[in-house]
């Protein structure tokens, strides 16, 4: 219990959390009977394989369909200021002081039907008010939407900036169409001051870390633990100063690892690679931030000054201002004493 308490009280950074994948599954249940009429008389623990990663689960695709399960039980944009409000409440909860919180708009629209712009609008009304906590935003390019899309989303993000939009990502199962697709918008990403993150190692292998890093101009990695297999690679990776987001649970649950015994962390801090702890998405894999570091401590070893380091890593690289990030790393070096 003592360890459990102080990896709680850590003050904790996370970059890479999904929005629509960090709704409480009691929240689920009661935008489905509220917003469509369904599982009325339906326990939450019935629906909970379809939300929830039960084991039977065998690759990145059955991952993602619990998304397509329930995302269509949010319809207006007072059911995504509700999720918002909850997921920055969790955060908080959980001892995260800073969390860039990612989301698709197109993904929203697709299946809910607002716009590009009540979407977005919807989650900063949500984040509004949060306490203890600072939050910033990142929009999802969701493949295999290609250029046209992603040109909509970084044209999207610049014009909600000084809002608390901070960075774009390209994410889903990138196998389906290259990342050499979105070469162009995610420059004119970066000359408009916007982060750029990219999910890259984790369907595919080391040759997307590269190609999201050299042609995207990426600065962090959603994920990238496939590095590990080319030392090219993982020399690119610190030569550019590039951080992964790594997610431990997550890369088994979508099998980019088998188990967290085999899960590459260890070997890619031995290696020199700069790295961060995340959940991906809590509500679906059923974890916490805290349960992560609890994670890794126990299977790698790794310490709480191991991970405080990692926290100031994360807290430099972190898509916020020049004086967020100062702010950020004098809260991070006060708990260190």
């Amino acid at each position: 219990m003592g360890e459990f308490v102080g990896m709680q009280s850590l003050p904790k950074v996370e970059l890479h959390r999904h929005l629509e994948g960090a709704i409480r599954p009691a929240t689920i249940l009661d935008l489905f009977r509220k917003n469509r009429r369904e599982y009325l008389d339906t326990p939450l623990r019935e629906i909970l394989p379809c939300i929830q990663i039960t084991g039977s689960e065998r690759s990145l695709a059955d991952f993602l369909a619990k998304f397509e399960f329930f995302m269509p039980c949010i319809q207006t944009a007072s059911d995504i200021s509700r999720i918002t409000a909850e997921a920055v409440e969790d955060c908080a909860a959980d001892g995260i002081v800073y969390a860039e919180l990612r989301f698709s708009p197109a993904f929203i629209r697709r299946l809910t039907g607002l716009s590009y712009s009540a979407a977005v609008e919807a989650v900063i009304r949500g984040a509004r008010g949060a306490r203890g906590i600072d939050v910033s935003f990142i929009l999802i390019v969701p493949q295999p939407e290609g250029e046209r899309v992603a040109w909509d989303t970084v044209r999207l993000a610049a014009d909600y900036m000084s809002d608390g939009v901070s960075g774009v990502d390209v994410a889903d199962d990138t196998r389906v169409l290259g990342l050499e697709e979105y070469v162009r918008p995610m420059a004119w990403a970066r000359a408009n001051g916007l982060g750029v993150t990219v999910h890259a190692g984790e369907a595919e292998g080391p040759l997307s870390v590269r190609t999201a890093v050299e042609q995207l101009g990426a600065t962090r990695i959603g994920h990238g633990v496939r590095s590990i297999e080319s030392d090219a690679a993982i020399d690119m990776l610190i030569d550019r100063g590039v951080l992964l987001e790594v997610c431990p649970t997550s890369n088994v649950h979508t099998q980019a690892t088998s188990s967290i015994r085999d899960h590459p962390l260890p070997a890619l801090i031995e290696r020199g690679a700069a790295v961060c702890i995340n959940t991906d998405d809590p509500g679906i894999s059923n974890i916490t931030l805290t349960g992560e570091y609890e994670l890794v401590c126990e299977a790698f070893g790794l310490t709480r000054a191991d991970l405080a380091l990692m926290n100031m890593r994360a807290a430099e690289c972190a898509f916020a201002s020049r004086e967020r990030r100062a702010a950020l790393l004098s809260r991070l070096e006060e708990s260190r004493g």
